[in-house]
């Protein structure tokens, strides 16, 4: 059910959803729309003062989510094929490591930019990445790649990654800079 609070005289409307859950749930959708989701038996002005606590966090997400819409790197459908090209690209180095070339699907993911399946041979990509500029979009690929070679963030991961990607540091910090 949609609800509204007021925060320095600014409407903040949600979206109130009563589950069996044992906390306050709040989500930042994309489009800057407020979620929240509780159980049943929590008054409503408690629900309202939570909401008022995390006003600056809802604000601030809602302000980056907006402009990551202006810095849009690539179209929607065109990452995919940045992706790929970058893909093909990388693989050399790793066919010589005895790497079969994986399966490459791309979903839009919450929590992570990219995904690797070394059992599988598949390899994950974040269609969200058409916010990234093109060596962050690089950086993933490259480091969706060298899980293949260590499946977990080891020093060994890192010293594999280095190896295709001496600046993945910088690279990633860009990244953390861009909300997902």
């Amino acid at each position: 059910m949609k609800k509204a609070v007021f925060y320095n005289g600014k409407h903040l409307d949600y979206e109130l959803t009563y589950k069996d859950v044992k906390n306050i749930n709040l989500r930042i959708k994309p489009d800057g729309s407020i979620c929240v989701s509780a159980n049943k038996r929590v008054p409503q002005k408690f629900i309202e003062e939570f909401i008022l606590s995390k006003a600056g966090f809802i604000l601030k997400a809602q302000k980056k989510y907006e402009n990551r819409e202006k810095i849009r790197y690539f179209a929607e459908d065109e990452i995919r094929d940045v992706i790929l090209d970058l893909c093909k690209k990388a693989y050399p180095y790793f066919e010589k490591k005895g790497i079969k070339y994986p399966q490459i699907k791309f979903r839009k993911m919450t929590s992570r930019w990219g995904s690797c399946h070394p059992a599988k041979g598949i390899l994950t990509f974040n269609t969200n990445l058409m916010y990234a500029p093109p060596e962050c979009v690089e950086y993933v690929v490259l480091h969706e790649f060298t899980h293949f070679l260590q499946a977990n963030h080891s020093k060994a991961f890192y010293y594999e990654l280095s190896a295709v990607c001496p600046d993945w540091k910088l690279r990633r910090k860009r990244l953390k800079e861009i909300a997902l």
